[in-house]
């Protein structure tokens, strides 16, 4: 399949060179490299590099560049886990036949385990859950975490209470409950395992002497901050779910925590604040300990006035970001200094869609305002991500892809299209500013959400899948099962930048709130319907 808009000759960069900022001292998990073995791949960043040609064209409403799909009996938001030969991915329990649309939910998720040549279903297991949930929220349900393995083991979570681990057979090792916050479902966590530790953010015990106690009535998410436990990241022994600790100062569940190394000593960097008044303050981002006799102790924290906290937490070994009232903070990673702010939206190089002329126009130095009167001075939920120097992001409002040079502080934005139809013997219908509504419907085809806001277009108030980058291709994927790639390393951040824009299935149909895995040489993509291995070279 061809690429949306030809391209240039794209400039000779060497990777290397490119990722220099974003090296690690180590990888999280052991022996990794090659797989993706948990949400944020296999160095805890959502970036890898490899040698192999990487797929970034593909159509799976005309069955283009598809090794593979295999039908889900359930709807589902866990992203994909890979380990060598074995796929790893968990569903709502099924739902009873006649279920009313919008009416779906329930308190246990099941985890898969699939043949990553056949993708054929080698075994599953049920993990309950005592609370019962949506499905298919704008912005999470019970199974939203993804599963973690280590080649060894797998770690299924279940986002209402639960986390067990099993072996490559199937065979359950432990499982252990926890008490899922009920005040907002935001996306929060997704589990990391880091050094034979589980980490995942949830509420400390019961009969934590330093645990909060819950003053709420039951359901009332917008009673006051006071009244409800805060959320922290916890630790336990990945092998025996024995805790281990709990970092001090608090994260918000719209907040997805990475891990990574800092000084040779391995960090988790985390946020607090966001909407519906999260009761973790003040505001604000911190470097805490993950191993070590001093684990959960934090290094520093940096507080803020309105903290943007729907995102992942973007750090390499010198600096860490963050969002703040339109600003990208850059701070120093080892003190939490601030080294510089840098203007999101007052001053950008934008290159706009003109649909009278089917050209971009660019403006120079101009104010986001070009694109969109009216906007939020955040990115859309969950999508920023660090790939060498450049921070990228989606942008709340105006359809663009945002890319920042941490060096300089320049800022610049693509309009892409909201939307790109396939369907077989007919051309690409290309829609700009506006979508066709899709509903979230499962592979028996009952609509699994409930909230009408899940037929929007998968921008702004929205807890999109996460992006990752494969060498310097970033995979940006949206609600309606669209996946932008482009290439952050254009000298110019213009339309040769956006390789291609994808589908995951045909329009009204597809739905999709799960990040994109790569491994060998393949990508992985999960909607509510299947998953697919998109086709690799070697």
């Amino acid at each position: 399949m061809k690429p949306l808009f030809s391209l240039t000759t794209v400039t000779a960069i060497a990777l290397a060179g490119f990722f220099h900022s974003t090296a690690s001292a180590q990888a999280p998990v052991e022996g990794a490299a090659g797989q993706w073995p948990m949400a944020s791949g296999p160095n805890g960043t959502n970036v890898t590099t490899t040698e192999q040609v990487v797929p970034t064209t593909w159509s799976v409403s005309r069955g283009e560049n598809v090794l593979w799909r295999t039908e889900l009996p359930e709807a589902g938001l866990s992203g994909v886990a890979v380990w060598k030969d074995k796929v790893f991915l968990t569903t709502n329990k099924p739902l009873p036949d006649g279920t009313a649309d919008g009416a779906a939910e329930g308190s246990d998720i099941v985890g898969y385990c699939l043949d990553a040549e056949s993708g054929d279903i080698q075994w599953s297991v049920t993990i309950p859950s005592p609370r019962v949930r949506p499905f298919s929220s704008l912005f999470t349900d019970a199974s939203t975490p993804t599963p973690v393995t280590d080649g060894k083991h797998v770690w299924f979570v279940n986002a209402g209470g639960m986390m067990a681990c099993y072996d490559m057979a199937g065979a359950k090792v432990w499982q252990r409950p926890f008490e899922a916050r009920s005040r907002h479902n935001a996306k929060q966590c997704q589990p990391i395992l880091i050094d034979s530790q589980l980490l995942y953010v949830m509420m400390r015990e019961s009969d934590d002497p330093l645990a909060k106690p819950m003053k709420a009535k039951v359901g009332d998410r917008n009673s006051s901050p006071k009244d409800w436990p805060w959320t922290y990241i916890r630790a336990f022994d990945s092998l025996t779910s024995k805790p281990l600790w709990v970092e001090s100062s608090g994260t918000s569940v719209h907040n997805t925590p990475r891990i990574g190394y800092v000084g040779g000593k391995p960090v988790v960097y985390h946020m607090r604040g966001g909407g519906h008044r999260p009761p973790e303050a003040p505001s604000g981002f911190s470097l805490s300990l993950a191993g070590g006799e001093e684990a959960g102790k934090c290094l520093w924290s940096y507080d803020v006035r309105g903290s943007f906290a729907y995102t992942v937490s973007q750090f390499d070994e010198n600096h860490a970001y963050g969002i703040d009232q339109g600003n990208l903070l850059k701070l120093e990673a080892k003190s939490g200094k601030l080294i510089e702010q840098f203007p999101l939206f007052t001053k950008a190089d934008i290159h706009l869609w003109d649909e009278d002329t089917q050209k971009y126009t660019v403006h120079l130095n101009k104010p986001f305002s070009v694109v969109v009167r009216k906007f939020k001075a955040c990115p859309t939920n969950e999508s920023p991500i660090l790939v060498g120097k450049y921070f990228l992001f989606l942008t709340h409002e105006g359809h663009c892809v945002g890319r920042v040079d941490t060096e300089n502080g320049k800022v610049e934005y693509l309009q892409v299209p909201v939307q790109v139809v396939r369907e077989a013997g007919k051309k690409d219908q290309t829609l700009w500013r506006k979508h066709l509504p899709s509903r979230a419907v499962n592979s028996r085809g009952i609509d699994t959400a409930a909230d009408k806001r899940a037929q929007g277009d998968g921008w702004g108030h929205v807890s999109n899948g996460a992006p990752i980058a494969v060498n310097q291709y970033v995979y940006f994927p949206t609600m309606l099962g669209m996946t932008y790639v482009v290439d952050a390393s254009r000298p110019v951040f213009d339309a040769s930048a956006l390789v291609s824009i994808n589908d995951l299935g045909p329009a009204k149909t597809t739905w999709s709130l799960s990040g994109l895995s790569y491994a060998g040489g393949s990508i992985y993509q999960r909607g509510l319907k299947e998953v697919v291995r998109i086709r690799g070279g070697k």
